[in-house]
């Protein structure tokens, strides 16, 4: 069964590794599922595009008055009878929300967006001796030295956001709606 085309994500490649060629005034950059790696000059990158994700998640936080009776747990098991526990009434949801950040870049004659997600980048290859320890410092470094690098290239919002340390656009809700409007031209 095929994917509806209102939910089909436009072309991308993910990004595995990105380094700076300041000689050559260009990046090295590792596709994900692709063969080494293609060097793109700093003025073929056209966007610089980014965006933090929505993630929400629905937790239920058990009643802590009601423990578990190990000695009843053992006979139970022991006769080879399942183990059932009810929910109490005295149990709650809670929402738990976390946020990703999404970096994109459009590059002249390439067809897909190209991104990398920053909870699972490499930011010590890429920054090399400049990278630190805090994942944000090493994502604004990263947009600063990579905005520098492309001169010329459009920035959104949340790129300028980033590197300026202003407040950042509403998040998306997903990564997919992200990559519909970075693949706008």
């Amino acid at each position: 069964m095929t994917e509806p085309q209102s939910y089909a994500p436009p072309p991308n490649a993910r990004i595995d590794l990105l380094t700076f060629d300041d000689k050559a005034s260009a990046l090295s950059i590792s596709l994900r599922g692709g063969e080494g790696s293609r060097d793109v000059e700093a003025r073929a990158i056209s966007a610089l595009l980014g965006a933090q994700i929505r993630h929400e998640q629905v937790v239920v936080i058990k009643d802590a008055s009601r423990t578990l009776d190990y000695g009843t747990l053992a006979a139970t098991a022991a006769m080879g009878m399942p183990v059932i526990r009810k929910s109490s009434s005295k149990d709650a949801t809670a929402i738990n929300q976390h946020l990703d950040h999404v970096v994109a870049l459009r590059v002249d004659g390439v067809p897909e967006v190209w991104y990398l997600l920053a909870q699972s980048f490499n930011f010590r290859k890429a920054l090399g001796p400049d990278a630190g320890y805090s994942s944000e410092l090493n994502l604004r470094a990263f947009l600063k030295r990579l905005a520098a690098f492309a001169a010329n290239a459009t920035k959104d919002a949340y790129m300028a956001a980033m590197i300026d340390r202003k407040d950042l656009p509403p998040p998306v809700d997903s990564l997919i709606d992200f990559l519909r409007i970075a693949s706008k031209p």
